[in-house]
């Protein structure tokens, strides 16, 4: 399945996702504006996994977050936070296989940035008392993470935080691509490993034209 991305500076690109099942082990702190885990403990490594490959394609992150509003958030906000890519050639012509490092400052940036738009959105939150104008105030982020769901938010976070950083990457080189971007990782694997304020990584495929 391809989508259309809402990027300002690359707003042709269809990310797609494929499935690589992977045995993960994690462990994830305590909630602050962090998700809880199971007692089974996963740890999360980027960049070494054992690993049981697939060539399963799953929907595209855009689809996978059918139902959810789509909060925009420019990649040109986040210019000044340094990502890292690294370039492994291309195993077919036309495609070129990067390793995207995101600093915890830039995931950290976009998660503020999203989880603020989406409690704006979100108001007024239930089961709170209401001040003038009908907002509620003084909520903990743990709190408000929980009623907004920590999954729904996340999504949308990772979402953006690809999409900025394959966008700073292209502007940057100066290269010309096709509209489909393809994410290796399956999304569920993604999701498990991002926390903001920590470094992000993932592996992509552009296609040159």
């Amino acid at each position: 399945m391809e989508i259309a991305v809402n990027c300002s500076l690359f707003s042709g690109l269809n990310p797609k996702i494929i499935r690589n099942n992977r045995r993960i082990s994690a462990s994830i702190p305590s909630l602050t504006c962090r998700r809880t885990k199971s007692s089974h403990q996963i740890m999360y490594s980027a960049l070494a996994l054992s690993r049981r490959e697939s060539n399963k394609y799953i929907p595209a992150i855009c689809a996978v977050l059918s139902g959810t509003e789509d909060i925009g958030v420019s990649s040109s906000q986040f210019e000044d936070v340094p990502i890292t890519v690294t370039t492994s050639g291309a195993s077919v012509a036309g495609e070129l296989k990067l390793n995207v490092e995101v600093s915890g400052a830039k995931t950290r940036a976009i998660f503020d940035e999203v989880f603020d738009k989406m409690v704006t959105a979100a108001q007024p939150i239930p089961g709170f008392r209401r001040v003038k104008g009908g907002k509620t105030p003084n909520i903990p982020r743990d709190i408000l993470l929980e009623v907004l769901g920590p999954s729904k938010v996340y999504k949308q976070v990772i979402k953006k935080v690809i999409n900025s950083a394959i966008a700073e990457y292209v502007e940057k080189e100066g290269l010309k691509v096709r509209k489909d971007l393809r994410v290796e990782q399956s999304f569920e694997d993604l999701e498990v490993a991002f926390e903001p304020g920590e470094d992000f990584s993932f592996d992509a495929v552009i296609h040159l034209p």
